[in-house]
């Protein structure tokens, strides 16, 4: 074979090589085009029929995940590779798709090359998202990612959009009444109770840009607002909001959590103060929660943003162990995999054991 036919060969190959990661390669003929305002407002152009996504920044390509929506996925951010979430472990095959820059940050010719028909990113403004459309000649979605609180519409609004998008209505709507529905059921299981019957808790150990200790709370720690508990936190006001996160945090000296002495103390399993045997401390044991036996671990919910399934299994852990006769017929195990399969797919609490090990009691 001549040089030239090599050269003309490798030309040609090349560029379906590399798209070969994405699955489908984009059809030779022009698509049909339709417009949709994003969540930020913008008025993008965008294929009526979507085949090839890349989601970006944190928490996208967990709804992308959720939507059962990840063979569209044609690469990951770096990060995604490595991350030990409940999304990663539902769809490990995630995992195997091209790499599309360092770490969290897109490399805008990666992207241009793998070409998908849509880019899906959270925690974007519409200048960066403008910007990031005109140096790919990629369509860019600003998507908002909400919270468990009072931006908990906003999820069920992210969902119904990117339902519509990628034609996932119906997984959408059972996304939503599914998430509702076990909200509902925490919060009757809970209610009527006067406030002196509500037991006294606390949760430390909150990441926030990295692994904390005990006295990393969360003032508004959505299980325990669900449970109609007494935050012994809440009382904080107004604390540090991380914009990238979405969620508010706050830190508190030691004295301060010896002056609450909360009944209960749930740790988040993140937690370096966790790793590195909280109870051995001795300023632990002045604490009536710590006398009593009633320290326990709850399953890291925040990673790259808000994993919301397990906010849910973490609430029905904590609503057995506050309220045991109210909690009666909910087996954790059986219940931590029942909501993992109906939001991921699959039922990924033997994944979450055997990274972070199971709840339990830190006698």
């Amino acid at each position: 074979m001549t040089r030239p036919k090599i050269r003309l060969i490798i030309t040609v190959l090349f560029p379906l090589l590399i798209l070969s990661g994405c699955g489908k390669t984009s059809s030779p003929l022009k698509k049909q085009m339709i417009e949709t305002t994003d969540m930020s407002g913008r008025k993008v152009m965008i294929p009526e029929k979507v085949e090839r996504i890349v989601a970006l920044n944190p928490g996208m390509l967990r709804l992308i995940a959720w939507l059962n929506a990840t063979d569209m996925v044609c690469g990951i951010e770096y990060n995604e590779t490595r991350r030990t979430v409940p999304y990663l472990f539902a769809h490990p095959e995630l995992r195997k798709k091209n790499v599309i820059g360092t770490g969290n940050a897109p490399d805008h010719e990666l992207l241009a090359t793998l070409a998908p028909d849509i880019i899906f990113s959270t925690y974007i403004t519409r200048a960066e998202a403008d910007k990031l459309q005109s140096r790919t000649g990629i369509p860019v979605l600003a998507i908002q990612y909400g919270n468990f609180d009072d931006e908990i519409d906003t999820v069920f609004q992210a969902l119904k959009y990117l339902g519509k998008i990628l034609h996932r209505e119906k997984r959408a709507d059972f996304l939503t009444g599914y998430i509702q529905e076990a909200i509902q059921d925490l919060i009757a299981r809970t209610s009527g109770d006067s406030e002196s019957k509500n037991p006294r808790v606390y949760v430390g150990g909150i990441s926030y840009r990295g692994s904390h200790g005990i006295t990393s709370t969360e003032p508004r720690y959505p299980p325990f607002r669900f449970l109609n508990t007494d935050n012994v936190s809440s009382s904080l006001g107004s604390v540090m909001t991380s914009q990238m996160d979405n969620l508010q945090n706050a830190f508190i000296d030691k004295e301060q959590l010896i002056e609450w002495d909360p009944d209960y103390i749930f740790l988040d399993m993140s937690s370096y103060t966790y790793k590195n045997s909280l109870m051995d401390e001795p300023w632990i044991k002045v604490l009536t929660a710590a006398k009593n036996n009633q320290i326990y671990t709850v399953y890291p919910y925040n990673w790259y943003t808000i994993n919301y399934s397990t906010i849910l299994v973490n609430a029905y852990f904590i609503g057995k162990t506050l309220y045991p006769e109210k909690f009666e017929d909910i087996n954790t195990e059986t219940k931590a995999d029942e909501i993992y399969r109906a939001i991921l797919g699959k039922p990924v609490y033997h994944d979450m054991k055997s990274h972070f090990g199971e709840f339990r009691n830190l006698k």
